[in-house]
């Protein structure tokens, strides 16, 4: 896949260590914390080293308005039955800067990140979870053509969650 992928708004890149202090800055939002789980790690110093190990990843990207860091999508290999990483289906988690919500940004980087892994990738599917409450979210991932296939209860926080699923 070919960085860096660009819409009329954003940039989409990779991550790198120069980052760092941004990434943290947007996983410490209340709102993102919540909604990724960040707020079950009370240690600074854990968060920080969350951080740096999902910057490592070669599946975490950056969303860049005029070159800032403002959002992330990360992509992780879902573990099929066979008990192994299954790298035609992973799943997706996103989030944006709340000051930057509800303007399309987000939409413009799942829809630009979609149409690049169905040209270039041997990806099948992208799952996505979501708390029952996340409006937005939900409506997000509808827009982009992800349909709801089940819904969980998180193990970690006792609250309900939509599955979603989208076929390249």
């Amino acid at each position: 896949m070919q960085l860096p992928m660009k819409t009329n708004r954003i940039t989409i890149t990779k991550i790198t260590a120069d980052d760092l202090e941004a990434y943290e800055k947007l996983i410490s939002f209340p709102q993102i914390a919540e909604g990724a789980g960040f707020n079950l790690i009370s240690n600074k110093q854990m968060l920080g080293e969350l951080a740096k190990r999902q910057i490592a990843n070669d599946n975490t990207f950056g969303i860049r308005v005029h070159d800032q860091l403002v959002g992330a999508i990360l992509l992780y290999e879902q573990i099929g039955q066979c008990g192994f990483p299954d790298e035609a289906n992973l799943e997706i988690s996103y989030f944006l800067d709340p000051e930057l919500w509800n303007q399309g940004l987000m939409t413009e980087a799942l829809e630009k990140l979609v149409e690049v892994f169905k040209q270039t990738s041997e990806v099948r599917t992208f799952n996505a979870e979501v708390f029952v409450d996340n409006v937005s979210s939900k409506a997000l991932l509808g827009q982009v053509g992800f349909q709801q296939v089940s819904t969980v209860i998180d193990p970690l926080v006792g609250r309900k969650k939509l599955i979603y699923k989208l076929e390249l």
